[in-house]
């Protein structure tokens, strides 16, 4: 996507006077519009339409063969998880790997030495490791041996990304509603319809699931669901449910509000107006996200298929020092 549209978006958005809680037909509040009145779908397409071409390479104390095999090239939408690829992996570098006679291979990937967390997005992991200069092609490395637990979850097949994507989607259902009431009554063919769209990145059949279970309004919403990444390494998360609106019910809750209340350390000291220290950004699909950007709007437009806002802070490390991770 043009690195320049979700902010101007997000400043065209805060620009409608949602600050305020501003009239959006006339005779609706922000807190009380329909939220499907609120969705602009192009601008969410666009914002989780991006993809990054992958250059996958094997690592090369794990090349068995007497030629180093050709890289895997993959272009991967931003929304997906690795281990979707590691079949592909397996299928391209097997007959370069030594045997492993009764054991299975154990697949991670590492980007730069730093083993990547495969229960989060792409696009995730590389806000947080790559930041916005992406490279093309981005340079990972494949392992199928010296699997990590104190680093990763235990992987044993796709059963245990579909557990972890739905536990995480099932909890950002619970943040929002204060239960996963709507998510247990949801028919056992939409949830396998909802994990279908998900493993497949396919946003349209994965949004047509999601319309049964959101609020109706903001004023409904009970939390939006965020979580905060912190570059490291390590890889640091923290999980921090925010309130669409201030106390007053009708201000909107932005990106400042909400990150000088978590991570006040990352500002400069000014009574004037709020303006982060050099060197650090916030990151969302790849790109910067405007401090006076409203949480609902993230939340409508830019939150993974797992529900939830991912907001990648890459900050001088002493200044992440004293957040603790959940």
């Amino acid at each position: 996507m043009d690195p320049k549209g979700l902010e101007e978006s997000a400043a065209m958005t805060t620009s409608r006077d949602v600050r305020s809680g501003g009239m959006v037909d006339g005779s609706l509040s922000l807190a009380t519009s329909p939220l499907q009145a609120l969705l602009e779908e192009g601008t969410r397409k666009q914002i989780c339409g991006g993809q990054v071409l992958l250059r996958v390479r094997l690592a090369c104390d794990e090349v068995a063969s007497l030629k180093e095999p050709a890289p895997l090239f993959s272009l991967q939408s931003r929304l997906a998880y690795l281990p979707l690829l590691f079949g592909a992996a397996y299928e391209h570098f097997k007959s370069s790997l030594p045997p492993r006679i009764g054991q299975p291979y154990e697949i991670w990937f590492d980007y730069n030495n730093v083993a990547l967390r495969w229960h989060y997005p792409l696009g995730v992991l590389i806000d947080v490791l790559v930041g916005v200069d992406v490279p093309a092609p981005l340079d990972l490395t494949v392992h199928f041996r010296g699997y990590s637990s104190e680093e990763l979850l235990p992987f044993s097949g796709i059963g245990d990304l579909q557990r972890a994507v739905m536990n995480s989607f099932r909890q950002a259902i619970f943040i929002q509603h204060g239960s996963s009431a709507l998510f247990a009554r949801l028919p056992k063919q939409q949830q396998t319809q909802l994990w279908d769209a998900i493993s497949a990145s396919d946003l349209e059949v994965y949004l047509q699931v999601l319309r049964q279970l959101q609020c109706p309004c903001l004023s409904r919403c009970r939390s939006l669901a965020v979580r905060l990444h912190l570059h490291g390494p390590p890889h640091m998360v923290l999980l921090h449910p925010v309130l669409p609106f201030e106390n007053d019910g009708e201000t909107a809750t932005l990106l400042s509000d909400f990150l000088l209340r978590t991570l006040p350390a990352l500002f400069r000291e000014s009574r004037e107006e709020a303006s982060l220290v050099d060197g650090v950004e916030v990151l969302a699909h790849g790109v910067r996200i405007p401090l006076d950007t409203p949480l609902w709007w993230l939340g409508l437009h830019a939150a993974y298929l797992d529900h939830f806002v991912h907001l990648a802070i890459r900050a001088p490390l002493q200044l992440l020092r004293p957040a603790s991770c959940q």
